[in-house]
């Protein structure tokens, strides 16, 4: 593998809907969560209301507080569930958006059945149900992912702006005066609050933009990009959870980089500083984009790769071992401390599964730490597994 990697020409266009690399995935799911709790807290809170308003309201105003307490259970139930969902695994990929479109969509619901059962002026001109809109789009920057942020604004704009042409048709809203001190109907009025639909929907994109390129820097190693060692921690410890809990297999490797020291002693430190970038990135290359590569501690990667056994783990990281082994890195001669006008590198890795080499992500460490130890004694270039049989190479 070549340090040098030709890709495919994207846009911006293409980068935005790009799904996110798993450290963001990660954060949307702890925020998917967070979410969760905070809709059932306010549903449920929003329950008293109507139950308040049926116990003391007169029969004039009871319809709207009957109304009021059939959706608001409704949502609180379905926000249970999605509590459930999100709790027993926030793996699904799908779970942030459809998340985000029933909230939007339920404040569209809500405003429907207000309009015709009681008024089309609580749709039209009601400042507490819009205002709910905002609260929704808000929480959509939680997720950690542009795509949501925009499918959802541009949702909540396209349910009201068509509720309210379908109201706004359906009845004789120029006829109706001020009800319950709702106002009058007036086209300009709705158009403003599409424009603040808009506005909210641009300003969470801005703000989850900035949200992931921050996340992104916490979690990378300044030298090669690839995830820190507080994220592996973290992660793997995620990835053995849902593993155990969904009888999954889950491999880890252990990537040394061979004679480093004496790469450094020979080529100097900005030459072993590039050799670790050229690993980071044939190894984040070859994996896939499921799979985890973090920096351990100084010529040191390691490899997540959830279902995965050690045979597909033993396989997957072999080709890429070769890979590295069969480039060569092309070396400023003036600044190097040796004649040698190409640097070759090459890595020994030991694997770990789980759970055949231990149940906490300590003991998967140690145990692929012995292995690549091992592939050092037999020689370097090796990958060894958890049957002690290594796959070789020139023993480099």
């Amino acid at each position: 593998m070549q340090e040098a990697i030709t890709e495919e020409p994207t846009g911006p266009s293409t980068q935005f809907w790009k799904r996110p690399e798993q450290v963001l995935l990660d954060a949307g799911k702890d925020g998917e969560l967070v979410i969760a709790k905070i809709r059932i807290a306010v549903t449920g809170v929003l329950l008293l209301v109507p139950i308040a308003g049926n116990i003391e309201a007169a029969n004039a105003g009871r319809p709207l507080h009957w109304i009021g307490l059939i959706v608001t259970f409704a949502a609180f139930a379905l926000s249970w569930g999605i509590l459930l969902m999100v709790s027993q695994d926030r793996r699904q990929r799908w779970l942030p958006l459809a998340t985000s479109l029933f909230d939007v969509s339920f404040i569209t619901l809500t405003q429907l059945l207000y309009a015709f059962a009681v008024n089309p002026l609580v749709l039209l001109n009601n400042r507490l149900t819009f205002d709910t809109y905002f609260v929704a789009l808000v929480g959509t920057c939680l997720r950690f992912d542009r795509r949501v942020a925009l499918i959802a604004g541009l949702t909540a704009i396209a349910q009201f702006l068509l509720s309210v042409i379908f109201v706004a048709h359906h009845f004789d809203v120029a006829a109706i005066g001020d009800v319950a001190g709702y106002g009058r109907f007036q086209w300009s009025d709705q158009f403003s609050r599409v424009v603040l639909l808009g506005a909210v929907t641009a300003l969470n994109v801005f703000i989850v933009s900035g949200l992931q390129h921050q996340r992104r820097l916490s979690n990378a190693d300044a030298l090669t990009g690839a995830f820190n060692r507080r994220f592996l921690d973290h992660y793997l410890r995620n990835e053995l959870a849902r593993a155990t809990r969904h009888k999954s297999s889950l491999a880890v490797a252990l990537v040394d980089v061979d004679h480093f020291k004496r790469l450094n002693d020979d080529f100097g430190h900005a030459a072993g500083d590039r050799v670790l970038r050229h690993i980071a990135q044939a190894l984040e290359t070859a994996v896939r984009r499921t799979d985890l590569v973090a920096r351990y501690g100084g010529e040191e990667f390691v490899v997540v790769l959830p279902e995965s056994n050690a045979d597909q783990a033993m396989m997957r990281m072999e080709r890429i071992r070769e890979a590295i082994a069969s480039s060569a890195l092309p070396l400023d001669k003036h600044k190097a401390r040796s004649s040698t006008p190409n640097m070759k590198v090459t890595i020994s890795v030991g694997i770990a599964s789980w759970p055949d080499d231990g149940q906490l992500s300590t003991e998967l460490i140690a145990s692929a730490d012995r292995r690549m130890y091992e592939a050092k004694k037999r020689g370097r270039n090796l990958c060894v597994g958890p049957a002690a049989a290594a796959l070789t190479g020139d023993g480099g």
